[in-house]
């Protein structure tokens, strides 16, 4: 546990080191929880329901893409998780429990980005309390969209049935006992790391160490039997998507959506005005 701690710390000052000695580029937008902040939650919220009415071609052939993904994991979703649950270790116990868990969970993106903004308010440094007000908003969006999911599908977690069957959904109005899909910690984590590495674009190795975190706790996700690989897929691309809409509604950009890049892969155009 030691080791986790110290890890988290570690990246903790790398990160908090980063925002003191950069300037990002979305200053335009409000570095106080004030109305224009609060209003933009909507603002996001319309752009992230109305992408699909924008998108020409390509973008309809990224969400394809996307689609059809989830759908080849979903169709091995019982392979998957017979793998992790098959390959366990006490290190991995460890990791799974102190580390990619209080990520997922909130406990350390909390504490991490509420520092932030705590050290704004004290050095009236109003770039670290954008980044931590952005944080906050993708992490808030990323909570309420996972659970509007959660309770339209009501999707059987694995370790709740014996055998466990991914193919168990229970549809809207079930209650609260069958949760599964899509993977709450996951949407959350990816919605973070997607923010920040935009932030910090110019720093690639915030983006690798932000979006190595947000995979690592989708993984874990999967080797606790919490969730279906399927689960943490779809959720791994709403949260990116839902982190890439915040921070370029922070730099009053919204025009922005998805597309496929050059090279063949996923990536998210941006047309700046």
């Amino acid at each position: 546990m030691k080791k986790m701690s110290l890890l988290f710390l570690l990246m903790t000052t790398l990160l908090q080191t980063e925002v003191l000695s950069q300037r990002g580029n979305f200053s335009a937008y409000s570095h106080k929880p004030d109305k224009e902040y609060f209003k933009s939650y909507l603002t996001v919220s319309k752009r992230l329901v109305s992408f699909p009415k924008r998108w020409n071609g390509k973008q309809w052939a990224a969400s394809g893409a996307i689609i059809a993904g989830g759908v080849a994991i979903y169709a091995f979703d019982n392979e998957i998780r017979t793998f992790f649950q098959s390959n366990k270790s006490s290190s991995a116990d460890l990791a799974s429990r102190y580390f990619f868990e209080p990520w997922g969970s909130g406990v350390y993106p909390v504490a991490l980005f509420g520092g932030i903004y705590i050290y704004g308010l004290a050095s009236k440094d109003q770039q670290a309390q954008r980044l931590a007000l952005g944080a906050a908003q993708a992490f808030v969006i990323s909570g309420i969209t996972v659970e509007i999911l959660k309770h339209l599908t009501h999707r059987h977690r694995p370790y709740q049935d014996v055998p466990a069957n991914p193919r168990l959904w229970e549809g809207p109005f079930k209650g609260f006992e069958h949760t599964s899909f899509p993977s709450g910690h996951t949407i959350t984590v990816f919605s973070l790391a997607s923010f920040v590495s935009s932030v910090y674009n110019d720093k690639p190795w915030v983006g690798i160490l932000s979006y190595s975190i947000a995979g690592g706790v989708g993984l874990q996700r999967i080797y606790d039997d919490k969730h279906w690989a399927s689960d943490v897929f779809i959720a791994a691309a709403l949260g990116y998507g839902i982190g890439k809409a915040v921070y370029f509604v922070f730099n009053s950009n919204p025009n922005f959506s998805m597309g496929i890049s050059g090279a063949g892969g996923l990536s998210l155009v941006y047309h700046i005005k």
